[in-house]
């Protein structure tokens, strides 16, 4: 009868003296942390990008004429200059309209009440009005097209990267995903159903740059250091989202190119570049790296457990029944849900808000876009050392830690996002400082839920995830075509629905994970190991 032994992943494992390994700051496993971050930043960016390139490449004046039947010489108060081409037969298939304003001592007055926060009319000062005649609803379906890619593969995923590894995987999704966001401008010039395409299959490959990525540190994160390591990775999702939109901005004013198709030729460019760096510094395991110093390489695999005698093998068939049955499971995948649609309403749609709400202008609205990000990825940085530092000195349990940094990162932005639903234009300064706090506190979410998957299932971390990422896409797609339905009008009332929706969403989640949520070690997911000479001998 073959002898089994059963081992469970050391939770509690403290940092060894300073000879046990190099100083963080020449390790290869920061390095690694470090560039994977710089990956999620252009993975974010090539996801990102068309959310903000969207208010500058679409004819936003052309929209609203085709929507309110908004005539020239109804609105010669707002638009003095003006030449329009309209080709109609029995759709109308291209308008260009070029708006030229200049403020007249005559029609102050009624351009005045087009400024006003309660106007259906933006100033055209304050449009960017590109060549493309896409209405609200073919926006949204534009603009959740990626997810659609990103949620059909997610388990396949698991399996590519069990079977090639992380660094074959990530190296293949992110060239393939930058050279489809260089033919971004082509399709769209083609129609929006192209891009629909594209951005699906562009979501494939971002399921593979983001999977692979995270799946490196069952191998090389230390238990003491997952939330540091973990978190200074997903600090790149902030330092990207903080990044595209002024930086798109920026590229869209530019007189090269066109100016919006340039966002996607230089983010397609920096991907392609990032994709050699990648696969020049990381190796699937610390036990392959040829560049890792030899004391680093035990800390890592004495941290994690892992025998170093010869013919031991790991029996870890994936109990799936088990999983999907799991309570603590379900509760993360459920806050999991619940924080992406907050999370993808403003990544997607900020953009658009601002510019509809708020009255930013474009360049104002990429630099105020970047605000509330910055602040997220400082509470990343800053939540990961506090977890860390409340796990290792025993003042809270990893459960308590994780919720306690889910309630602060999930709970506390869907209260803030209900008082941010009552304001409007009048008050920019008070919405950007709660847009601050709302996006930036959410970052302490990713030291709770997104950590908890290692919490309780260390072998089986990087399948779990796919499958929660898989069900979590699904506010990826949902939230652009809720928030083009329910906005149609692009007033603050309609704007409140959406913020009133997504604040319950987020209680929600909250409570179902503080019910359901664990820090320790699941019995499905404990390690058997089985000696190669005892395998063999017969039952």
């Amino acid at each position: 009868m073959e002898h089994q032994v059963t081992k469970t992943m050391d939770t509690s494992f403290h940092e060894p003296d300073d000879h046990a390994s190099p100083p963080w700051y020449r390790s290869t496993r920061y390095w690694i942390s470090f560039v994977g971050s710089f990956g999620i930043v252009n993975t974010f960016l090539q996801r990102g990008d068309l959310s903000m390139a969207i208010v500058c490449m679409v004819n936003h004046t052309a929209v609203d004429i085709l929507k309110y039947g908004i005539s020239i010489n109804e609105n010669l108060s707002l638009f003095t200059n003006a030449s329009r081409d309209v080709h109609e037969s029995s759709a109308i298939t291209n308008i260009s309209y070029t708006t030229i304003v200049e403020r007249d001592t005559n029609v102050t007055e009624e351009v005045s009440f087009h400024d006003s926060c309660d106007s259906k009319i933006v100033d055209a000062r304050m449009r960017e009005d590109g060549e493309l005649i896409w209405d609200k609803e073919t926006q949204g379906l534009v603009l959740g097209g990626l997810f659609w890619g990103y949620m059909s593969l997610q388990i396949f995923c698991s399996f590519i990267i069990q079977r090639w590894g992380s660094r074959k995987v990530v190296a293949i999704g992110m060239f393939f995903m930058s050279v489809l966001t260089l033919l971004t401008p082509v399709t769209a010039w083609w129609s929006p159903w192209a891009v629909l395409v594209l951005r699906a299959i562009i979501g494939a490959f971002n399921g593979f740059t983001i999977n692979g990525i995270f799946a490196l540190w069952g191998k090389w994160a230390p238990p003491t250091e997952r939330s540091r390591l973990i978190c200074i990775m997903y600090s790149g999702t902030m330092s990207a989202t903080a990044l595209v939109f002024p930086v798109s901005a920026f590229l869209c004013k530019l007189n090269f190119a066109g100016g919006w198709p340039t966002v996607f030729y230089f983010y397609g460019v920096v991907g392609i570049c990032w994709t050699f760096m990648w696969i020049y510094s990381v190796y699937d395991d610390p036990a392959h790296h040829p560049r890792i110093h030899q004391k680093e390489r035990k800390y890592i695999q004495e941290s994690l457990g892992k025998s170093e005698k010869k013919g031991v093998q790991l029996q870890i068939p994936t109990p799936w029944r088990a999983i999907f049955t799991s309570l603590p499971f379900l509760g993360i995948v459920s806050a999991h849900v619940t924080y992406n649609f907050g999370l993808f309403l403003m990544m997607s749609n900020l953009p658009t808000y601002m510019m509809e709400v708020l009255r930013f202008d474009i360049q104002s609205n990429g630099v105020y876009s970047l605000i509330p990000y910055l602040a997220m990825l400082l509470a990343i940085l800053l939540g990961s050392l506090f977890a860390d530092t409340l796990i290792e000195k025993h003042i809270l349990s990893v459960n308590y830690t994780r919720k306690l940094m889910t309630v602060l990162g999930h709970l506390i932005p869907g209260i803030l996002l209900i008082i941010l639903s009552y304001l409007d234009c009048s008050q920019k300064d008070i919405a950007v400082v709660l847009l601050t706090l709302i996006i930036g506190l959410s970052g302490l979410a990713y030291c709770g839920l997104f950590v908890n998957f290692y919490d309780i299932a260390p072998v089986f971390a990087t399948k779990i995830m796919s499958v929660s990422n898989a069900i979590s896409m699904m506010p990826g797609i949902l939230a652009p075509y809720v928030v083009a339905e329910v906005t149609k009008d692009k007033t603050r009332e309609q704007w409140q629905i959406v913020f009133f929706l997504t604040a319950g969403l987020l209680g929600l989640g909250t409570v179902v994970y503080l019910i359901l949520g664990q820090g320790h070690v699941q019995k499905w997911a404990v390690i058997r190991e089985i000696p190669e000479e005892e395998k063999a001998l017969p039952s």
